[in-house]
């Protein structure tokens, strides 16, 4: 019987996960442009219960109560006042991370890799601009630290997650292509006559989508944060005792089989609030979307209002 070192100390084998998960884990958290910097985190902390986990030069880095990861950044943009600073999706390690600067090197895309001012516990990431114009990051880091025990009631404090974020572009099959190239997957899209695509929903691993992408204006249409279905719940609650005023739901997505609800911040970016995302598999090839509009939006019927169609930032 012959082999490694390491095949002996492993008899049945190891697949490298890279093989079948690919290089990138999840969405790892968004920074969001904000008009005023102190207003914005109490307006988030009371939305959600986020702690402040590091703060300086006019950006905060939010973090679940629960389990002390970042889920979301505030950055102070007193021009822009809204929109995304930068997104971030977390390379399953340093392996993960060098694959893809080689993609994207053999492909002639511009890229830096380096390390950036970016949440606590990055340790070294790579930055480009998508076709939307959006910077992408992706990021090797260190897991959070447990968080401190707090006392006191905490009004929304909700174990707090990121979900996924939408872009909406002039060119959503270029977008697509260019995502692809980092390492995302089609799961579900709408063709147009022409061959152009209306939208495509794209995933990083086995849960539906970690990013949308629909036709229109180049922007941010939302960041998306996952709650608990029970805290899903006690979120609209949340929103009467704070008084913030939900744009549109609850509802519930067709495409990931979601709760939803959208509020807008002070300065007008959009947020969802989803529940728990249906697992479509690492091997789920892109399927076309073939429910009727209305029920794709909204399974239990209610239409967005104008503004979820026309505003974003």
């Amino acid at each position: 019987m012959s082999g490694t070192p390491a095949e002996a100390a492993n008899p049945v084998g190891n697949v490298p996960t890279h093989l079948w998960k690919g290089d990138i884990a999840r969405l790892d958290h968004s920074v969001i442009r904000v008009g005023n910097l102190a207003e914005a985190i109490d307006w988030y902390q009371r939305l959600l219960g986020l702690d402040v986990v590091e703060q300086g030069a006019g950006r905060a880095y939010l973090a679940s109560r629960l389990t002390g990861t970042v889920v979301v950044g505030l950055e102070e943009n007193a021009d822009a006042g809204a929109g995304l600073e930068y997104v971030s999706y977390r390379a399953h390690d340093e392996a993960s991370l060098a694959r893809i600067g080689q993609r994207l090197a053999d492909a002639g895309i511009p890229h830096e890799r380096g390390s950036y001012p970016t949440r606590p516990g990055g340790l070294e990431a790579i930055r480009l601009t998508a076709p939307t114009g959006h910077v992408v990051e992706l990021l090797h880091a260190r897991d959070a630290a447990k968080p401190k025990p707090t006392s006191g009631y905490q009004p929304g404090a909700f174990d707090v997650r990121t979900s996924h974020i939408q872009f909406r572009t002039t060119d959503v099959l270029e977008t697509s292509r260019f995502m692809q190239m980092l390492g995302f997957k089609v799961s579900t899209y709408v063709e147009l006559p022409d061959g152009q695509h209306l939208l495509q929903f794209m995933r990083v691993n086995e849960y539906h989508h970690q990013l949308a992408i629909l036709t229109g204006r180049a922007g941010l249409h939302h960041v998306a944060l996952e709650l608990d279905t029970q805290d899903f719940w006690k979120f609209c609650d949340n929103l009467a005792v704070q008084k913030i005023q939900a744009e549109y739901g609850p509802g519930r997505h067709n495409e990931g089989n979601l709760l939803f609800i959208y509020v807008r911040d002070p300065f007008g970016n959009r947020l969802e609030i989803c529940g728990p995302m249906e697992v479509a598999g690492f091997d789920y090839p892109p399927s076309p979307a073939t429910e009727e509009p209305w029920f794709h939006m909204n399974q239990w019927g209610p239409q967005p209002p104008e503004s979820w169609y026309h505003e974003w930032t």
